[in-house]
């Protein structure tokens, strides 16, 4: 579009696949808990705020905080600005908020502070450090939603067996099945 760079993966996609496995989700929940339990709240920047921030960084690999500014141009609070609809501008020190296309809102220049991840691909955005493990979380969402269909569309004995031990043995099996 020319205004703002896009990020180099779906930041819809990384929201939707936060909650897409519980062993997925609970160690980004704990960091984010153990983080905002030690933090001080300060003037600018509440605690919920601080949590909101953190959150985004786990999640996205990016957070962004807003100087808000008083009538006197002093700044007067810190504010999270959502990751997932906060674009980093083509033009040095400016932001977008584009919760959708036909809405895109540009920041004050220098008043979005960006904290990212490092990725050794491209420097304008971070990419969250859990990135190698969506395909296992996918797959066992998916696993998980299959087995859950399974059982509730009665196709069955009434329960579901299963056996996920590497050294089952096939006449074993084969006398659970009789």
């Amino acid at each position: 579009n020319g205004r703002w760079y896009e990020p180099p993966v779906s930041f819809t996609g990384l929201a939707k696949s936060l909650r897409a496995a519980v062993h997925h989700s609970s160690p980004i929940y704990v960091k984010r808990n153990i983080l905002a339990s030690t933090f001080i709240p300060h003037p600018w920047l509440s605690q919920q705020d601080f949590s909101r921030f953190v959150l985004d960084f786990l999640v996205f690999g990016n957070a962004f905080l807003e100087k808000r500014y008083s009538t006197t141009g002093k700044v007067i609070r810190l504010e999270t600005s959502p990751a997932k609809y906060t674009r980093r501008g083509v033009e040095e020190d400016v932001y977008w908020w584009v919760p959708s296309f036909n809405e895109p809102t540009a920041f004050a220049p220098g008043s979005v502070f960006h904290l990212l991840e490092p990725d050794i691909n491209q420097e304008l955005y971070g990419l969250p450090e859990y990135l190698s493990a969506l395909n296992s979380a996918w797959l066992n969402e998916s696993a998980t939603l299959f087995r859950r269909k399974y059982y509730e569309n009665g196709a069955h004995a009434g329960y579901i067996m299963y056996v996920t031990d590497a050294v089952q043995d096939r006449n074993d099996i084969e006398m659970l099945r009789e």
